[in-house]
């Protein structure tokens, strides 16, 4: 029976257009790109407790849900060379909005180890799995804690949602300037340290006034050295009052996380207008 059958109708079998495919596969990677990018180097989904699995299948899934929303143009009859430096700008502007988040989640870090340093608790260290490196447990909870309020937030959600709408804004192939994207990263490092000074100025200098205060006692009563006299007087002082700042600090990390999408959704209106 195969034998009778026309060669001809077999052409008319439904498939799928190799071209056709390939032109989708190509499309979809280059959307994935920049949320790619940008989920690697961010402190939230870019983390080691994150595995490396969970990052790649969140990027194909809202990669997907991007595909039909994001204008992809028509790459086939551009050399292969200008193509390279299209991907390039894409991971570009996702690895600049991921050390964006970073430095910004950083200053929560750098106000929690200068307030350790202060109290006497910079001995009290542990490895942190993210930086590799000896953190204070201060530094550690205030990141849990803006970690937690971020999330509390849907901090995340609009970070997803200002990924998508930065389609919008720099259109995929549109050349960004280097200089802007190092530019607005080096201002964002400079407000880290801005921040970490708001957030730990009034427990420094409290802290301060503790240190002055047993530096005058010692000086009258030679007997009562700092080791024996101040040392546990300066953690009890620190331990009082990181319990009376407890909500205000919460105030300033809430008013922080919102800073930071707003830092976020900023930095595609700058590398535009770069």
């Amino acid at each position: 029976m195969l034998g009778n059958v026309d060669a001809g109708n077999l052409t008319n079998i439904p498939g799928i257009d190799l071209n056709l495919l390939m032109n989708f596969l190509l499309d979809f990677f280059l959307v994935s790109l920049r949320l790619g990018a940008l989920l690697v180097s961010s402190p939230i989904f870019g983390a080691r407790s994150v595995p490396v699995r969970v990052r790649v299948l969140l990027t194909f899934v809202i990669s997907a849900a991007y595909y039909g929303s994001v204008s992809v143009p028509n790459f086939e009859n551009l050399p292969f060379l200008a193509l390279i430096r299209v991907m390039g700008v894409e991971v570009a502007i996702g690895l600049t909005g991921g050390i964006v988040l970073s430095i910004l989640f950083a200053s929560v870090a750098l106000a929690g180890e200068k307030i350790a340093a202060s109290g006497g608790l910079g001995f009290a260290a542990q490895v942190d799995p993210n930086s590799g490196g000896q953190t204070p447990v201060v530094s550690q909870f205030l990141t849990l804690f803006l970690l937690t309020m971020f999330l509390s937030a849907n901090g995340h959600l609009r970070l997803i949602e200002g990924l998508r709408q930065s389609f919008d804004i720099i259109p995929m192939g549109q050349p960004v300037s280097l200089m802007a994207m190092s530019q607005f990263v080096i201002d964002i490092g400079g407000e880290m340290f801005y921040l970490g000074a708001l957030l730990m100025l009034p427990v420094v200098s409290i802290l301060l006034l503790v240190n002055v205060t047993i530096g005058v006692v010692t000086r009258s009563a030679p007997a009562l050295n700092f080791f024996s006299f101040g040392f546990p007087l300066t953690m009890m002082a620190l331990f009082i009052v990181m319990y009376i700042y407890t909500k205000p600090l919460g105030f300033a990390i809430e008013d922080l996380s919102y800073y930071t999408i707003e830092v976020f959704e900023r930095l595609f209106l700058e590398l535009r207008d770069g």
